[in-house]
């Protein structure tokens, strides 16, 4: 990265925009930033690290007070960096948070923080956060690195060279790139987690499959089985023997089931035939019981007979008897109709009298009817005279109600006006007084925008230092239970070394014991064997080393991951601190040294209860303001009031110029009506005078009339219906009457017909005819249950004759004792089954446990055989090796002898030869990773030593060699990062003359390479020997900045 250009406005010391144009220097790589004690010589530094990370080069420097004290309160404060890395050209602009003067009103507010990043290609990157990531992606490297090798800021240069190997690998993985390393780290270690996982899973399965194994009586396999370590060796081969075992016995007990199966078929045989004959004989038995009682059962059959054939007889009366049944039933229902039309004649005959009484009363009232029509003729004639009559003295008091309610309406519109003019001085006054609100609303808003900002960052400190504060305690947890596991880790690492050891000692007795003379030895291959290898007691099984190994793994990967997130912690700890620190500052600021007081006693009570004030104090700065906006919104009210009622009083007075002109037309038409109406109270008699009363006269004469037609008419009517109905009730009756003699004809004729037939059939009478009556129903059932009798006498008779000739010659046998028999039987077969049943379920159990067993033995030999490659590897690429360096460190710590060996060439020349850099290679006490720790090597007293006891002056050539070596590494590799940078603030006061000569020429070498070299220093020597200055001047007004080249 090379600046080309750098803007600064209200940055710092420098009030207005000051540009520095660092294409100036042409082939100029070197310059001196020179200038007085506060001029702004190392705000140059800051205003390029701010433009690329939004910090200052001094990690000390509050990022929210960059803005220059010098700058008007209309400066806008911005820092604009134009520079080019690899052939590309970008453009980054950073806004800090700062204060703006309001648009309207007094008062300030605050504008957030903004920054843009325009790329080669011309697109632009916006929003703090995007421009920052995009800034680091382009780099290659963050602000803490760009800290410490490009930038070295006053007091921070050493930081770099006294790095701890951590600090450096984070450092050095960003720059070569080398993450791909420390992910196949992982993989490995994830593979190696994976085997060991999958191998305690099979051995688990197998476990449970060792448990599932039926022993019987077995006692000395069940006590293989219950030890701690299991001996899978012995357990397959006391399976395999209860397997033998159990094959033995269950061919035996296969035969002696077979043996009683036989013997229990033959006896069911037995029983079988036996019951047979039982069968026969108990069968005649039951036959002669059956027709026994159907022979005692022939007399009651005899009278079903008997009462069937009079049954039949009587069946052939009945037909007679329901003809005579009917016609006398219909004579019955005939003669009460008769009754009935005999009754309603003699009704009849009396109506009709009335009738003819009523008709003659209604015709004697003719003269009546004549009068009440001559009186409505006469009413009829007054009713147009009326009706006009009554609409013009309807007119007259519609016309005085006018009058009189215009009177009510003028004066009442001559007080609303009134009324209304004294509202509007009112409301005029109001509204001049709720105009001076405005001016109270712009103050308050000014301070709740300043203490909304307070609180956002009280409450945003609240919730950084109370995390902080939780993951400390965390972190405590954490290091309480590592130092737990560290200990059980340290006690187990002894005892599997240890049984390692005896384990590899072991093998050679192992071999030795089968050696014999003239035979080769499977291992170095001589037929003589002097003095062979003895056996060592308590030698562990491999079995039992794996088992202590999956422990020593599994307590490690505990131990590393506590020690991991340990780590994380420490990072998020440390990055937490920094955001505290950021807001301690704001807070002090706004709420003075305040925060001093309580920082170390109970600051988080603190913030709570300062920011309930003033969340409080902004809550009634709101309310203040809601109060404010509905005066507002009153004022609005009052001005639509004002207009609106100002419209109102000029259009009421228009009204009341119209109410008085018609109030005299209208009292000009009263006089005019009442003169017309006296002319018709001269023609029409006052009590006719009035419609309503003229209209019911009217309707009453003409309902009188009416009601004497309709009466008369009435009565003519009813006579002529009555009379008609009586004619017709006379004639029904006769006819009835001829009707029910015709059919008492009948039913004498039907009588004797019955009786006759009754006599036919052989019956005594009537009587005797009912008492054997039956229907067709009860026949039919009757006649079957006869014929079903004979049947079952005929068959039972002959089932009765084939028994008694089957159970000839034979007796019945008692079946109890071969059944006693069959039983003892029965219990002995179910007693072989049962135990054929045991010792089949154990030997299949057991088969298929030891078919799993010797199947799962083969998946762990595999796992373990994959284990001992990838465990390994994970082991000693993730540095748990002899030289505690990991597969990453490793290939970085390559890099890293290179950068010293590029640092050493300058270094040797700085200091005369008598100091050299080099990677400490001895381990370190403890188990901490190592690899990238750093000594110099002192040629005068022929010793190394740590950094950390260097000089100033030494420090400062040390770490100025070193960022310079990592520079010239990273150039040489394609595709790296590019430094094309150095700038350097103060450190060489530190610098007797020699070594200050030979740190020149070191840095204008650097500018023969292209590299730009930026240098801040009082130092006279430096402005004489370096001919390109950037000269920093002071004035009342701000800074000024040129080049003098």
């Amino acid at each position: 990265m090379k600046p080309l250009k750098l803007t600064m406005c209200a940055f710092g010391p420098y009030a207005d925009v000051q540009i520095i144009d660092f294409t100036e220097l042409d082939n100029r790589n070197i310059f001196l930033i020179n200038g007085p004690t506060g001029a702004g010589k190392t705000t140059i530094f800051d205003a390029i690290s701010y433009a690329l990370f939004g910090e200052a080069s001094n990690t000390n420097k509050d990022r929210d007070g960059l803005r220059s004290d010098f700058a008007s309160q209309e400066t806008i404060t911005y820092v604009d960096l134009e520079f080019s890395l690899r052939d590309k050209k970008y453009k980054v602009t950073r806004y800090p948070q700062q204060p703006r003067k309001k648009s309207r009103g007094e008062g300030f507010t605050y504008k957030n923080s903004e920054a843009f990043l325009i790329l080669s290609e011309g697109n632009t990157v916006s929003g703090v956060t995007l421009v920052e990531e995009k800034i680091n992606e382009i780099l290659g490297i963050n602000k803490n690195q760009f800290r410490q090798i490009v930038m070295l800021p006053q007091g921070e240069f050493r930081k770099l060279l006294e790095a701890d190997s951590s600090e450096r690998e984070i450092i050095f993985r960003k720059i070569f790139g080398t993450e791909h390393f420390e992910k196949f780290q992982k993989v490995l270690d994830d593979k190696r987690k994976e085997i060991y996982k999958d191998i305690a899973k099979v051995n688990t399965e197998r476990i449970t499959n060792v448990k599932r194994v039926d022993v019987t009586n077995n006692e000395e396999l069940s006590k293989i089985i219950d030890k701690e370590n299991l001996n899978f060796k012995e357990i397959i081969l006391g399976i395999e023997e209860i397997i033998e075992n159990d094959e033995i016995q269950e061919q035996n007990l296969s035969k002696k089931i077979e043996e009683i199966n036989g013997e229990e078929i033959k006896i069911q045989n037995e029983i079988v035939l036996l019951e047979e004959v039982n069968k026969k004989i108990k069968e005649k038995e039951e036959y002669e019981k059956k027709y026994k009682e159907l022979i005692f059962q022939k007399e009651e059959y005899e009278n079903k007979k008997d009462k069937l054939y009079q049954g039949r007889k009587a069946l052939e009366v009945t037909m007679l008897e329901n003809n005579f049944k009917e016609k006398e039933n219909y004579f019955q229902l005939k003669e009460k109709e008769y009754i009935e039309v005999e009754q309603r004649v003699n009704l009849y005959r009396k109506k009709v009298e009335e009738s003819i009484k009523k008709l003659k009363e209604e015709e004697s009232k003719e003269e009546e009817r004549k009068e009440t029509s001559n009186k409505l003729t006469i009413l009829k004639s007054f009713q147009n005279k009326v009706r006009d009559y009554e609409e013009k003295k309807n007119r007259i008091e519609q016309i005085k109600g006018e009058l009189e309610k215009k009177q009510k309406e003028y004066s009442s519109l001559g007080s609303k006006i009134k009324n209304d003019r004294t509202k509007l001085n009112n409301l005029n006054k109001e509204f001049v007084e709720l105009q001076k609100c405005e001016v109270e609303k712009e103050k308050i808003l000014s301070k709740v925008e300043e203490k909304e900002v307070i609180c956002n960052d009280m409450r945003d400190f609240y919730k950084y230092y109370n995390s902080y504060l939780i993951n400390i305690k965390k972190h405590g947890n954490l290091k309480i239970n590592f130092d737990k596991i560290e200990k059980k880790y340290m006690e187990t690492k002894l005892k599997y070394e240890i049984m390692e050891d005896n384990f590899k000692k072991g093998q050679a007795g192992i071999l030795a014991k089968d050696l014999k003379d003239g035979v080769k030895c499977p291992v170095c291959g001589s037929k003589h064997h002097p003095s062979p290898a003895e056996m060592i007691k308590g030698v562990p099984t491999e079995e039992k080393l794996n088992q202590i190994k999956y422990e020593f793994d599994e307590i490690k990967e505990q131990r590393d991951m506590i020690l991991q997130n340990m780590s994380d912690l420490n990072g998020v700890i440390t990055s937490s601190n920094e955001i505290i620190s950021d807001y301690k500052l704001k807070l002090e600021k706004s709420l003075g040294k305040i925060i001093e007081e309580y920082w170390k006693k109970d600051i988080l009570n603190f913030i709570s209860i300062k920011g309930k004030e003033i969340a409080l104090e902004v809550e009634n700065l709101k309310e203040k303001l809601k109060q404010i906006e509905e005066d507002n919104k009153k004022k609005i009210n009052i001005k639509n009031s004002l207009i609106k009622l100002e419209e109102e009083i000029e259009e009421n007075n228009i009204l009341l110029e119209k109410l008085n002109e018609e109030y005299k037309d209208s009292f000009a038409k009263v006089k005019s009506e009442e003169s017309s109406i006296l002319a018709i109270e001269k023609e029409i008699p006052e009590k006719f005078r009035s419609v309503p009363e003229l209209n019911k006269k009217i309707k009453n004469i003409e309902n009188k009339l009416l009601e004497l037609n309709q009466l008369l008419e009435k009565a003519r009517k009813e006579y002529e219906v009555i009379n008609n109905e009586y004619i017709s009730l006379k004639t029904n009756k006769k006819s009835k009457l001829e009707n029910l003699q015709e059919l008492l004809k009948e039913i004498e004729k039907n009588k004797d017909n019955m009786n006759k037939k009754i006599i036919e059939c052989g019956l005594k009478d009537y009587n005797n005819y009912l008492a054997v009556k039956l229907s067709e129903d009860q026949l039919k059932s009757l006649d079957e249950d006869i014929q079903d009798y004979n049947q079952n006498i005929k068959i039972i008779k002959f089932n009765l004759n084939r028994a008694i000739n089957n159970s000839k010659d034979l007796e019945f046998i008692d079946l109890d004792i071969i059944k006693e028999k069959l039983e003892k039987v029965n219990q002995e077969k179910n007693q072989l089954n049962r135990e054929y049943n045991i010792v089949f379920s154990r030997l299949d159990n057991n088969i298929k446990t030891l078919k799993e067993i010797k199947k799962l033995n083969e998946k762990i030999s595999e796992k373990e055989d994959d284990y001992k490659i990838i465990g390994e590897l994970a082991r000693i690429s993730n540095g748990d090796n002899d030289e505690r360096i990991t597969f990453e460190r490793y290939v970085l710590a390559a890099y890293f002898d290179e950068i010293i060996a590029a640092a050493n060439i300058r270094l040797s020349k700085m200091t005369g030869g008598r100091f050299l850099l080099s990677r400490k290679e001895e381990k370190g006490k403890g188990r901490r990773q190592e690899g990238l720790e750093l000594e110099v090597f002192d040629n005068y007293t022929g010793k190394a030593r740590h950094v950390k006891t260097l000089s100033g002056g030494e420090s400062f050539k040390a770490s100025l060699s070193l960022a310079l070596g990592l520079a010239d590494v990273i150039q040489s590799y394609a595709g790296g990062i590019s430094l094309d940078t150095i700038f350097i603030d103060e450190g060489f006061g530190t610098l007797d003359p020699e070594s200050l000569d030979n740190a020149i020429e070191t840095l204008v070498e650097l500018q023969n390479g292209g590299r730009l070299v930026g240098i801040i220093s009082h130092v006279p020597e430096l402005k004489e020997r370096i001919d390109s200055i950037l000269e920093i001047i002071p004035t009342k007004e701000g800074s000024k900045a040129r080049f003098i080249i």
